[in-house]
């Protein structure tokens, strides 16, 4: 079968010839330090092209398609419910699944869950990832991706291997790519950091899929950086490497690649580490996996492994649709074994296996985006003359993909939810290579994102190792590249397996109360919100999108003007954020989502000229800037219920989840306030999801979600 790939082979011959081995060291034995110095080889394994939701929507414990935290589309629907155009009163389709139809465009495979295996995947360039973002509203995936395909997704039926290794492991639920772009972009903040938004380093700006290709990108790559360091490090591949190993872009090793005119020169070690071929090669599309594994198997018993390795595959083994995900199984569990041939190495070894970039595959957690005029983080207009968008355009966050931290470190079963991109890799690198008194800082990451984006660290639990490789399914055979393309079976909201899973801490504690409303000179309502992000263990911004859910539905060409608001609040800081609201000027009605990370929902509903503009409610979590790190005690949820009007107000709190409590009556007398505290943590492990309603005024409500962290370990909402 031939391969579709992006990059010419490499001829047989001076491939083996120029392939070197790394030098050969002594094999260390296994010394506790109880934090980041236990781990010796890092190992990146970057896949193609799959969004969170459509892996792992279904997976119980992770934010998927149970998630009660979401934002409403404009008319009103849930983010659910994606209309075939973004308008409110388009037909609208709900994640289906592929493998739950009988359907097909074309002809029909032999078994539904080869259709799904082997399903054509969607569009995904700067343009259309844009569109289906569409400014912040979520509502363009189906007319920007091209159909209802986009909303397709697996289940642990499709997946078992990746399930069972995400349940044996750690999951990210809040990893996302790292640009609104296809995989070449993705893969040069992988390995860059950056895809020079703001031309610092020349005017080529690395945007759009595809283009890296003999662009000699100027800006050092994270290669050079650890050889300055010291720090030993290899990218695994063969000649079909799919155009994947994002390195041999950079001018320090596409000079040594024949592809882009340059010449091999064994001995030097940007061409031996990150440009040279695995000496195992067979040149053969079905054996791709096993050449890799078994060159890593070798350096593995010979005692070369680097500290850090990249694993580039082909296309066949990447799951890249029309890939069969078991093939991209097949692989892990090759990559697995041949690190565990000795089990002191498997012991000693991160393995951080991520994913590109969504494809066109949709996913319903809006990406944080940064505001106007950060540094490396916008491109200039005309990228989307299409869409008559002229304003600059955000390169992201991108949309969430799969993440899986497999170490004994991380094993359990556990979520880390922080919120994160593929400059997590390089930021945790950076921390690691510190640990072991050889830092190699990347100098390319964006200030905005170094806020925003975590470094993984908080997933790990150093004190409580389990060592050995689990028991895992066998991915069976491997399947041929058949496309078949799969049609919705039905139009109903998917279902999430029920269940928790243990969660790691968070570097963030994002609150957020509705202080005012005020008319402007246009007679158009504003809302002035303070967003907050304050406690003991912060140390990463929490990032903020506010909705006005009563406004139309704004053209493209609107951005960004007309689109939710983005506000970062940096760790220990407080932010006034203001912005117009109702569905035009001279309206009365407000109805306001505000959304952060992990699960945190703020929804405010009412009308200033009713009864209910005397009602304000203001949310504390109490005590929560006295408690120290280290302190066994708990914060509270601290509700604040005042009453400005002339008479007496009785405030009802209805737990909607997480609490089987009765619901809960406060009288404010006029002109008072009264408190409420509720012991979240002790009752449903921090996690609260309140609705707080006036007796005066039934169009009013306040709609609280979130959860208390404490800067130590809980469980997921």
């Amino acid at each position: 079968m031939s391969v579709v790939s992006r990059r010419k082979f490499l001829g047989a011959g001076a491939a083996v010839a120029a392939t070197t081995a790394l030098p050969a060291r002594a094999r260390p034995r296994l010394r506790r330090h109880g934090d980041l110095r236990d781990i010796k080889h890092v190992v990146v394994v970057m896949q193609e092209n799959r969004s969170f939701d459509h892996y792992f929507g279904s997976m119980r414990g992770v934010r998927g398609f149970g998630d009660r935290a979401t934002i409403l589309l404009p008319g009103g629907k849930t983010v659910w419910e994606q209309p075939h155009t973004p308008v409110a009163s388009a037909p609208t389709q709900y994640p289906w699944p592929l493998s739950g139809t009988h359907n097909y465009n074309g002809n029909a495979p032999p078994t539904a869950e080869l259709g799904a295996a082997n399903y054509p995947g969607t569009s995904h360039s700067w343009e259309d990832q844009h569109g289906a973002w569409y400014g912040g509203l979520m509502n363009g995936w189906v007319l920007a991706k091209g159909g209802p395909t986009t909303l397709g997704f697996l289940s642990r039926h499709d997946l078992p291997y990746h399930y069972a290794l995400a349940d044996a492991y750690t999951i990210g639920d809040a990893y996302h790519c790292s640009v609104l772009s296809a995989t070449g972009p993705n893969r040069t903040y992988l390995w860059g950091g950056s895809i020079n938004a703001s031309k610092q380093h020349g005017s080529f700006i690395a945007y759009s899929g595809g283009d890296e290709m003999g662009r000699f990108l100027p800006w050092k790559a994270y290669g050079e950086t650890l050889q300055a360091a010291g720090v030993s490090w290899h990218v695994y591949q063969c000649a079909d490497d799919y155009g994947d190993n994002g390195m041999e872009y950079f001018a320090a090793f596409a000079v040594f690649d024949p592809d882009q005119g340059g010449t091999p020169a064994p001995g030097n070690p940007y061409y031996d580490h990150g440009v040279a071929n695995v000496p195992t090669d067979q040149r053969l599309e079905m054996t791709n996996a096993d050449d890799i594994a078994e060159a890593i198997r070798s350096d593995v018993l010979n005692g070369t492994l680097p500290e850090v390795s990249w694993v580039v595959n082909n296309q066949f083994f990447s799951e890249h649709p029309v890939t069969a995900p078991s093939n991209g199984a097949y692989f892990l569990k090759a990559l697995l074994n041949a690190l565990n041939a000795d089990p002191e190495v498997f012991n000693s070894t991160l393995v951080i296996i991520n994913y590109d970039e969504n494809d066109g595959q949709f996913d319903h957690v809006p990406p944080p985006v940064p505001p106007q005029g950060e540094f490396d983080e916008f491109v200039d207009s005309g990228t989307l003359g299409a869409y008559g968008v002229n304003a600059p355009l955000p390169v992201g966050f991108g949309f969430r993909v799969p993440l899986i931290l497999v170490s004994p470190w991380t094993r359990g079963g556990w979520v880390t939810s922080e919120v994160s991109d593929h400059t997590s890799v390089l930021q945790f690198l950076e921390k690691w290579t510190t640990a072991l008194g050889k830092p190699a800082h990347c100098p390319n990451i964006s200030p905005w994102r170094r806020q925003v984006a975590g470094d993984l660290v908080n997933a790990f639990d150093f004190s409580s190792p389990v060592y050995g490789l689990p028991r895992l399914p066998d991915p069976g055979a491997l399947i041929p590249e058949v496309e078949y393309t799969p049609l919705p079976g039905n139009n109903s909201m998917p279902t999430q397996e029920p269940g928790r899973k243990p969660a790691r801490p968070l570097p963030f504690q994002p609150n957020v109360n509705l202080v005012d409303l005020s008319t402007d000179a246009n007679g158009g309502l504003v809302a002035y919100l303070a967003l907050s992000n304050v406690a003991p263990f912060v140390t990463k911004a929490s990032h903020f999108a506010v909705y006005n859910n009563l406004a139309a539905v704004p053209t493209f060409a609107a951005y960004p003007g007309a689109f939710p608001s983005q506000y970062t609040v940096a760790a220990g800081e407080v932010h006034i954020g203001t912005g117009a609201i109702g569905a035009r000027p001279g309206d009365t009605a407000y109805d306001i989502t505000v959304v952060g990370p992990n699960r945190f929902l703020r929804r405010y509903v009412g009308d200033t000229e009713a009864a209910g503009s005397d009602a304000w409610v203001e949310v504390t979590y109490d005590d929560m800037d006295q408690r120290g790190h280290d302190s066994n005690d708990q914060p509270k949820l601290k509700l604040l219920l005042r009453n400005d009007a002339r008479r007496s107000v009785t405030f009802t709190i209805t737990f909607n989840n997480y609490s089987l409590r009765a619901r809960q009556t406060v009288r404010v007398n006029a002109h008072d306030r009264e408190a409420s505290v509720l012991d979240v943590c002790a009752n449903s492990d921090g996690w609260y999801d309140l609705t707080i309603t006036v007796s005066s005024d039934s169009s009013w409500s306040q709609r609280l979600t979130g959860h208390l962290e404490t800067g130590r370990a809980s469980i997921t909402g």
